[in-house]
């Protein structure tokens, strides 16, 4: 998909309509324009096929005008006439497909136009009358069937002395059904069900031409010397599990509900709605249930999906992952082999009924992610599953951020982006937050204590390992001593690099090991829970631990020095045992080789940290979202970025869809492009921004890196905070640049006695990083902050804080809790990074093809000389994050703020112009600034006269 102006690409005879009023929308309230003008746009991108950012301040209803006009649209899309309401999704029209194939030989553009006419008329049979009726009659006899398994259970159950229906009964009678279902798994009561301890720590038979681990009853197929071919090895496998050798499962309702499997479910149309935070989601559901389509009879479905931490019903499998959620992933897995030392989960039933009854309920109302985990308990179902399952027939899906943006996550979780919408919130950061999942580390204790596992699993097990496990394990073994020896010479340099992954191979001389198999057969044969199994036998997979012989040496030196009475370790204090499940380790070296599989793939780097310890880890570094993100575009109807803050957004653009590149002017002209920005719904007089180029004294405020040494500047804005205090009401919020600037700041001003001029007037709070013991953090400090501005005859507190802290997103200063948001200082990234450094030269070099790009591992003195796309990118890192903080004090239309920049950077035009609009009162033609600027007296007076208004008139 891509980007489009604002054009109509689908069938103009069928488009529909834009809706013209909130009653058409369904809006419960009465809306503001900016919202009535969001939703008809949103109708509009959806409907034409494209993308858009849209903005809308934090306060102005954007999350309820996201939901309307989608959902508007969702219903409407419904009503039009089924030969035009999905078509084209994600691949356009046949002319289109044209367009791009031009040049092409015409038997290739006919076999494109007819393999997307395939999968264009599978989806309309997916979701046709007839197989939701297939579906329907399913359900049906299923829930028929064991109905009839059940009362055959309780009168088993009676004759034997139990009382029918009793609770123990009832539990009994599910723990032989899942034994039943188990040994039917495994092959029955005499196969691999009864294999023994060691056993199970034995991988299934692997095959490398096919990729096939098989266990259980089909091991039998591989025990002898033939090799069987793949349709054989089919059919015998259907008969070992007394399977019939054709299909006739739509003879008769009994056949459909029969336990080779259900047919597959229609699926919706929907709107995939993705946020960063569980917070925000459910504050999602909130606004989705106050809108008429989750009342009435047939109200949307609408699903959150979350992690086992959120919606695991299991007490069981909580308690024994210790609170860990990879161990809890583990746990779970465990919990449901067949042949597994766990104990079946009891709330992942052998029968369909209760996941069926979940569904339903999920159809009945709305629910967000903790009534649906309420739900699970009350249906004993798992409700993590339960949600997954009723993916297909939802219309709204609400998820975080990594599960959408990962095409690994998308896949493990069967979500399915064809022909849908999907909706980023708070999408200001989504370019890092894509290039951040991508990006994937593994340290020097991993593998050194994995390699020796490893070694020691196949030393017990190489006989009774078939197929291709020992080859697969011995090349494992060799790319693990590779990496090993790769970094104790990077330990023994002690030098950090930043390299390409192909020359990281060879340097390491793995370039001969095909790492993309290597991974392949790990994650197919699940290699790290046979390790859990292998590690901690006593245990199990809940207690199994990664320790290198080093590692195991240094805690039992610990624990002989505590059994002696003498100090655990240097401090005084027990050191924590970092190391990590087997189970874990093998999911990072996973993860780590299937970034690596690729050598030649653009905007990929692999960094190189030796800490001060000499201990190694390698980073692979994505540089480019826009192979991951295409992923997405590709394939959905529309996607929409929305957000408070979005503004810069070229860079953005230009990073997620490069294709814009050669015309971007055109595509940023708001009469062609799908980009909107609205003002804040409060009026203009309701904000004071205000620029301050000097001090009390005449000493002017700029704190770049160089000036951040000097006392002087230090205490001069010391003076000017405490002044602003004393003429501002209510709580003030600083903002630094990051936590040392606030450390030494703080100090200085405490030695000055500025902290106690300010502490006479407001009380000072400081928000400390998570590397300061003893210290208040996030939600402690913030809760105290409240609690003293909102005291009754309080004259307010000052809280410091840092951009793009604990503090700067998410969290809601409005009325008094901001009533001044100040930024001390330009927060730009740290350019003595490597990996920054890396990012700005890649973006460099995808501008003009003759820009110098510095080679990989470029220094700082490379990343100083960046050209103007990279200075573009490096000043738009950092507004997006000034952008954000200083968003958090105007919250809703009655609400007021002063906004004060200490710092006169902040007048230059490249940083002024990319503050939003509604604190700058638009954009200036001319460039300049359009935020006054001036010294700290007039400042201050103009800052006094603004609190001096009234404010309840023009709200």
């Amino acid at each position: 998909m891509t980007v489009q102006d604002g054009s109509d690409t689908g069938d103009q005879a069928n488009s529909l309509p834009t809706p013209q009023t909130a009653a058409d929308f369904s809006f419960p309230v009465t809306p503001y324009d900016i919202q009535l003008q969001f939703m008809q746009r949103l109708f509009e991108t959806i409907e034409n096929r494209q993308f858009a950012i849209f903005e809308s301040p934090t306060g102005t209803g954007k999350s309820l005008s996201i939901i309307c006009g989608a959902l508007t649209w969702l219903a409407r899309n419904a009503e039009r006439p089924k030969a035009t309401a999905g078509r084209g999704a994600g691949a356009g029209s046949e002319k289109d497909r044209g367009g791009r194939m031009a040049g092409e030989p015409d038997w290739v553009v006919a076999f494109e136009n007819k393999r997307v006419a395939e999968e264009e008329e599978e989806e309309e049979d997916g979701g046709s009358a007839a197989a939701a009726e297939k579906y329907r009659r399913w359900v049906v006899a299923t829930r028929r069937r064991e109905a009839g398994e059940r009362r055959a259970a309780r009168a088993r159950g009676y004759r034997s002395g139990g009382a029918p229906g009793t609770e123990s009964t009832a539990a009994a009678n599910m723990a032989a059904a899942t034994k039943r279902s188990a040994d039917t798994a495994a092959g029955g009561p005499n196969g691999a069900g009864n294999a023994s301890d060691s056993d199970g720590c034995v991988v299934d038979a692997y095959y490398s031409d096919t990729g096939a681990s098989k266990g259980g009853a089909a091991e039998c197929l591989e025990d002898g010397p033939v090799k069987y071919s793949e349709d054989v090895r089919r059919l015998l496998e259907r008969r070992t599990a007394n399977k019939p050798y054709y299909d006739d499962g739509d003879s008769q309702d009994e056949a459909e509900a029969a336990p080779s499997g259900p047919p597959e479910e229609p699926s919706a149309t929907k709107v995939f709605y993705a946020s960063r935070t569980h917070s925000q989601l459910q504050q999602f559901v909130r606004e989705v249930k106050r809108t008429r389509f989750a009342a009435g009879d047939s109200p949307i479905r609408c699903v959150t999906l979350g992690s086992r931490a959120q919606l695991c019903t299991s007490d069981r499998a909580r308690q024994q992952s210790g609170g860990s959620a990879h161990s809890l992933n583990e746990v779970c897995a465990e919990m449901q082999q067949p042949n597994g030392r766990a104990k079946r989960c009891a709330f992942l039933p052998a029968q369909r009924t209760p996941m069926l009854d979940f569904k339903d309920a999920v159809g009945r109302r709305v629910m967000d992610i903790e009534e649906l985990a309420r739900e699970g308990r009350r249906l004993a179902v798992c409700s993590y599953y339960g949600a997954r399952e009723s993916v297909r027939a939802a219309h709204v899906v609400a998820l975080p951020y990594n599960m959408l943006l990962s095409r690994a996550a998308r896949e493990a979780m069967g979500l399915s982006l064809k022909g849908n919408v999907v909706i980023v919130d708070e999408a200001h950061n989504l370019v890092d937050t894509i290039l951040a999942i991508h990006s994937v580390s593994l340290d020097c204790a991993t593998v050194g204590a994995l390699l020796e596992l490893l070694q020691r699993y196949l030393a017990r097990y190489w006989r009774r390992l078939k197929g291709s496990n020992t080859v697969y394990i011995r090349q494992a073994i060799a790319l693990l001593r590779a990496f090993d020896r790769f970094m104790k010479q990077c330990s023994a340099q002690a030098t950090n690099a930043v390299v390409s992954v192909g020359e990281f191979l060879e340097r390491a001389r793995a370039d001969h090991i095909n790492v993309f198999k290597i991974d392949r057969y790990l994650r197919v044969s699940r290699l790290g829970r046979k390790l859990n199994m292998f590690a901690e036998p006593d245990k199990g997979i809940a207690g199994g631990g990664l320790e290198s012989g080093n590692q195991r040496a240094a805690k039992r030196e610990r624990l002989a020095g505590k059994a002696a009475g003498g100090k655990a370790g240097p401090s005084g204090a027990e050191e924590p045992d970092r190391a990590r499940s087997p189970a874990a380790a093998v999911a990072a070296f996973e993860a780590f080789i299937e970034c690596i599989g690729n050598p030649s793939r653009a905007g990929a780097r692999l960094a190189i940290n030796v800490n001060g310890k000499k201990e190694v880890e390698l980073k692979y570094l994505l540089l480019d979202p826009s192979e991951s993100f295409g992923e997405i575009c590709k394939d959905a109807r529309a996607v929409v970025l929305a957000g408070g803050t979005m503004k810069p957004a070229n860079d953005a653009i230009e990073q997620l869809l490069p294709g814009l590149r050669t015309d971007l002017c055109r595509m940023l002209d708001p009469a062609n492009a799908r980009i909107f920005a609205w003002s804040h719904v409060v009026a203009p007089s309701h904000v004071c921004a205000q620029v301050v180029s000097a001090g009390p004294t005449g000493v002017p405020l700029r704190f770049a890196l160089q000036d951040q040494a000097d006392g002087a500047r230090l205490r001069e804005a010391g003076g000017a905070l405490a002044a602003l205090c004393s003429v501002v009401p209510g709580g003030v919020v600083v903002f630094f640049p990051s936590y040392a600037l606030l450390r030494r700041m703080l100090a200085e001003w405490s030695a000055a006695g500025i902290v106690g001029r300010i502490s006479r007037k407001k009380p000072v709070f400081a928000e400390a990083s998570s590397g300061q013991p003893g210290r208040s953090h996030g939600d402690d400090v913030l809760a105290e902050y409240s609690r003293q501005v909102r005291a009754p005859g309080s004259a307010g507190a000052v809280l410091l804080s840092v951009v793009g802290g604990r503090l700067s997103e998410g969290i809601n200063f409005s009325d008094e809790l901001g009533r001044a948001v100040v930024m001390v200082g330009v927060p730009y990234p740290n350019l003595a990074s490597p990996e920054l450094a890396e990012r700005l030269a890649y973006y460099e070099s995808q501008g003009d093809a003759s820009s110098a790009r510095p080679g990989a591992g470029c220094s700082e003195a490379a990343a100083f000389r960046m050209g103007p796309r990279g200075r573009e990118l490096y000043e738009s890192l950092c507004m997006r994050a000034v952008n954000q903080s200083v968003g958090r004090a105007i919250r809703h239309r009655g609400d007021y703020a002063a906004i004060v920049f200490l710092d006169c950077r902040y007048a230059e035009p490249q940083i002024a112009g990319k503050l939003p609009a509604w604190i700058t009162g638009g954009s200036s033609s001319s460039g300049s600034s359009v935020v006054p600027c001036s010294p700290f007296g007039p400042a201050l007076a103009n800052i006094a006269s603004f609190f001096k208004r009234d404010f309840t008139d023009g709200c």
